[in-house]
């Protein structure tokens, strides 16, 4: 998978200088036991593990919604092969490893669940535990837990990389004429190593980087970067920063006088643009799925999102705009699409190696094709072609960008160009 919404390494630090707590008298079992736990004539029991209550819950909370939206859909329209899915067990990590290890424990040992449907957590610190125990596991990934483990599936491909961002960064820099390119991250290991990789990539594409500082500090005053960057007639930012450090770095730039297009890897949320939209117009974000703002600007050319927005609206409104939903709902959708290729006599094995035969699972219209042969290994992913899509802010607004003359949000490219290539089967709006 691409380089996603980053939820900062200070956030990560953060949350290890309040402390994890959380322990476990469950025993690990030595194997994966019954292969259809959970599973009876009429249902298929499930539990979901995110960060409900802890430190940064509101960017992984929301992952639940999404799949109870998508399970509350699939029983409307009467289950998969005659029987209901039904998410009953909703696990609060929060935000710890330990608990999350522990409830994980408890999932598989106390509940009997048959897959855990709904991962939303900066430490998956249960990954190896499910792992070893064989239960399907399915969420939003953002950290290393998640590659080589072959029941594990993260929304987009369980193997973080960050390279493969970089031919569609370049892209948009040189479609906005960009001559002086900036480049800001934490200095912790999280946030430093998307933008690192921007910076070679970047150079090595030919683009000019002549602003780059890897080495922020949480909460410090931006203004001697802006005005450094001033100096350097930057006029394209690229931000691996957290939502209140890209807010801050805007703001200095407003306050200063600089005009430049700022792409930041975080903050596309509709409060987020409520509340800052002032110093936002000119900021883009690059996204996996198709654009929410799609739906609307191109009624019937991606059905799949206006489903989704009709679905979250019905049952989980609260949640519908959010792309940590977005996720679950596409995690649940993987679930039950390996449901329906089994069929009535399930169990996780023949769930398994259903899923791990799809070479192009596009979230069922939502998200470039995931070929899961390759998409859970370290050494096989990360190959083109690379594809994402672009929100910028207009006017207070965000607005879903397409290649010129078409409908399509998705650009596609190879390892060391930027220009386009022909996207797969299957991409959305192609």
């Amino acid at each position: 998978m691409t380089v996603r919404r980053l939820w900062t390494g200070v956030a990560a630090l953060t949350i290890l200088a309040l402390g994890m707590t959380g322990c476990s008298n469950i025993p690990l079992r030595t194997g994966p036991g019954l292969d259809n736990p959970g599973v009876s004539p009429t249902q298929i029991k499930v539990g979901s593990i995110a960060n409900v209550t802890g430190p940064l819950s509101s960017d992984f909370a929301p992952v639940v919604d999404g799949v109870q939206a998508y399970f509350s859909m699939v029983n409307a329209e009467g289950g998969v092969a005659g029987r209901t899915l039904k998410l009953a067990y909703q696990e609060d990590d929060q935000g710890s490893p330990t608990t999350d290890l522990s409830v994980a424990q408890k999932l598989v040992e106390r509940d009997h669940v048959f897959a855990v449907v709904g991962v939303g957590t900066p430490f998956f610190g249960g990954a190896s535990y499910l792992a070893q125990q064989g239960t399907p596991t399915f969420g939003y990934m953002v950290s290393t837990d998640w590659a080589d483990k072959p029941t594990l599936f993260g929304t987009y491909g369980s193997v973080l990389t960050f390279h493969t961002a970089v031919p569609g960064e370049a892209y948009l820099a040189r479609q906005l004429g960009a001559t002086s390119i900036g480049v800001v991250a934490y200095g912790v290991p999280q946030s430093a190593a998307a933008c690192q990789a921007a910076v070679t990539g970047l150079r090595r594409l030919g683009l000019d980087v002549s602003f780059s500082d890897l080495n922020l500090v949480y909460g410090a005053d931006p203004t001697p970067s802006v005005l450094q960057m001033k100096n350097d007639h930057v006029d394209f930012l690229l931000s691996c920063l957290d939502l209140n450090g890209n807010v801050a770095f805007a703001r200095a730039i407003s306050q200063n006088d600089l005009t430049m297009h700022q792409l930041w890897l975080d903050g596309y949320d509709r409060g987020t643009l409520q509340q800052y939209g002032s110093i936002m117009n000119g900021v883009y974000f690059g996204v996996q799925h198709v654009p929410f703002e799609a739906a609307s600007a191109f009624p019937g050319v991606y059905p799949a999102m206006e489903t989704y927005l009709q679905a979250m609206q019905r049952y989980e409104p609260s949640s519908t705009y959010d792309e940590v939903a977005l996720d679950g709902w596409i995690s649940a959708a993987l679930f039950v699409s390996g449901l329906k290729t089994v069929g009535r006599h399930l169990t996780q094995q023949k769930l398994v190696a259903a899923l791990n035969k799809v070479t192009a699972f596009n979230g069922g219209g939502l998200n470039a094709p995931v070929n899961w042969t390759t998409a859970h290994s370290t050494a096989k992913t990360g190959r083109p072609p690379y594809c994402g899509a672009a929100v910028e802010v207009v006017d207070g607004h965000f607005v879903a960008r397409v290649v010129p003359g078409t409908h399509s949000v998705f650009v596609c490219f190879g390892s060391r160009s930027t220009t386009p290539i022909s996207p797969l089967a299957g991409t959305p709006g192609s």
